[in-house]
């Protein structure tokens, strides 16, 4: 009997980029990856009354929804915000820079929501708040937490609209959310890191001041992370427009000097602030990225 190939090769991101419905394309990495993990991530919730939590007999009737128990006969009391096991907030990177792919590859923006997605149903769906903020320049797009079907909808369709565009400024932007941050929670951050180390540095330290558990997930293209090249080249800036004409060898001389003390400075904070962080590339396939991520975090997945 032949053997069955794992799920986890086949949900790839070349293989999921015709899939133009986000919903879809999450739906299937979140239930590929359910299916590899030994033991759900769903805390034996169920999915099917998210708004809702079951009645307990001998408590207050205070928050009881009358107008379901008219309709279904069952008594079921209304979810509000502090009964949700988590407040997580997911942020995601827009800027220009995040909108290229190698020839033949997904874009990291479209892997990143992608992602981002996926992270926002198994969050939703063991009923947990969930909030989502895009940034570039500044943020632009902030939704806050909630645990409701209709909340990852919206998350949904918000990335769904949203088109990787200007500069980045990445820490200016952590740190901005982190600034609006209430309660404990957890803040997840994904982003090709595009800016300076010192600022991205500022905004991580802020949001643990926050009382925030952080994982920081780096998304980048292989072609980013082993530049070569025998040929002259002519680079653009995506975020500015600018044309560079660049001798290769001096160019990837300096190409990885400057990623290698860039990628040292967050490493080294990461560590110090006990933040996880992922190294991901846009052709690691989702469930393998999404099920090292969730095995990591099972005390809160």
């Amino acid at each position: 009997m032949a053997k069955q190939p794992s799920t986890l090769t086949f949900l790839k991101p070349e293989q999921l980029a015709p899939i133009r419905n986000l919903n879809l394309r999450a739906r299937l990495i979140v239930e590929g990856t359910i299916a590899g993990l030994h033991r759900s991530p769903y805390h034996g919730f169920s999915a099917e009354f998210l708004e809702y939590r079951p009645y307990f007999t001998g408590e207050s009737t205070r928050f009881v929804d009358w107008r379901a128990l008219a309709r279904t006969d069952k008594t079921f009391v209304k979810l509000f915000e502090d009964e949700t096991n988590l407040y997580a907030h997911v942020l995601i990177d827009k800027s220009a820079s995040m909108g290229f792919g190698g020839k033949g590859r997904m874009s990291k923006f479209d892997y990143a929501r992608t992602l981002c997605a996926s992270l926002a149903w198994i969050l939703i769906r063991q009923r947990d708040a969930v909030g989502l903020a895009a940034f570039d320049e500044k943020i632009q797009t902030y939704l806050p937490p909630h645990a409701t079907n209709t909340q990852l909808k919206n998350i949904i369709v918000a990335l769904d609209a949203m088109k990787p565009s200007s500069e980045t400024r990445c820490g200016d932007s952590i740190n901005s959310v982190a600034g609006t941050l209430k309660k404990r929670g957890l803040s997840i951050i994904v982003s090709d890191l595009f800016d300076d180390p010192e600022s991205i540095i500022k905004g991580l330290r802020h949001l643990r001041f926050k009382r925030q558990d952080v994982i920081l997930l780096w998304i980048a293209d292989p072609l980013e992370r082993d530049f070569r090249h025998d040929a002259p080249l002519r680079m653009r800036d995506l975020e500015k427009g600018d044309y560079l004409d660049l001798a290769p060898e001096v160019a990837a001389e300096y190409y990885h000097q400057g990623l290698a003390s860039h990628q040292s400075s967050i490493e080294s904070t990461c560590r110090e602030l006990s933040i996880d962080l992922e190294h991901i590339l846009t052709t690691e396939p989702f469930q393998k990225a999404l099920m090292r991520i969730l095995r990591k975090r099972e005390k809160l997945f």
